[in-house]
C-alpha cells in the first residue's frame, strides 16, 4: 500500500502517513499499488522567491564590480610603459574599456530589473528571466549554475502556466 499524497509505503496497519500525516483510509489505499509519481506541479511557487534573491545578488555584485572598475581604471591604474602600452592602453584608458563597462552595468541593472518582476510576479518576467538564464550559461561558473537553475524552474511549460497563474493572482489581489 502506498500513501495518494505522497507515494510513501504505508503500512497495512496504519492509519496515517508517517512522512505526509495524511489520514489513511483503509478501503482507499487497498487499490493503490504503485505509489504515484511527485509532480513538480508547485515547482514555481516553492523557487521563485529563491530564484529572484539570487538574481537581486547576482546583480548588486555585477554593478559593485563595474563601479570598482571603473574607479580603479580612472584613478588607480597608471600609464602604462612599453609594449603592454601599445595594446592595452585603450581598453583600460579609452573608450572601449567605457564601452565594456557600461554594457556590464547595463546587464547588472537588467538582473535588478529581473529580481524585481519576479518578487511582483509580473508577466513578462518569465520570458526575460529565460533570456537572462540562457546568456548567464556563458560565464562559468556561477553564471553557469544560475542560468540552469533559472532555466529549470522557469523554461517547462508546466512552469509557464504555474507562473501565468501566479502573475494573475496577484494581478487580482492588486486590483
Amino acid at each position: 500500500m502506498y500513501c495518494d499524497r505522497c507515494g510513501s509505503s504505508l503500512n497495512p496497519t496504519s492509519q496515517f502517513c508517517s512522512s505526509c500525516g495524511k489520514a489513511v483510509s483503509p478501503a482507499s489505499s487497498l487499490y493503490q499499488t504503485a505509489p504515484r509519481p511527485v509532480q513538480s506541479e508547485d515547482r514555481v511557487r516553492r523557487h521563485i522567491n529563491r530564484l529572484a534573491i539570487l538574481w537581486l545578488a547576482n546583480g548588486v555584485l555585477r554593478l559593485m564590480v563595474v563601479l570598482w572598475f571603473y574607479g580603479v581604471s580612472r584613478y588607480f591604474v597608471p600609464p602604462m610603459f612599453g609594449p603592454a602600452r601599445l595594446w592595452a592602453a585603450p581598453f583600460w584608458h579609452g573608450q572601449a574599456w567605457d564601452s565594456i563597462l557600461s554594457i556590464l552595468g547595463l546587464f547588472g541593472i537588467g538582473h535588478l530589473v529581473l529580481a524585481w518582476g519576479l518578487f511582483e510576479r509580473q508577466p513578462w518576467a518569465r520570458i526575460f528571466g529565460l533570456v537572462l538564464g540562457i546568456l548567464a550559461l556563458l560565464r562559468i561558473p556561477f553564471g553557469t549554475a544560475l542560468g540552469v537553475y533559472t532555466l529549470w524552474v522557469l523554461a517547462p511549460e508546466r512552469s509557464a502556466q504555474e507562473y501565468e497563474q501566479l502573475s494573475q493572482s496577484v494581478y487580482f489581489r492588486q486590483a
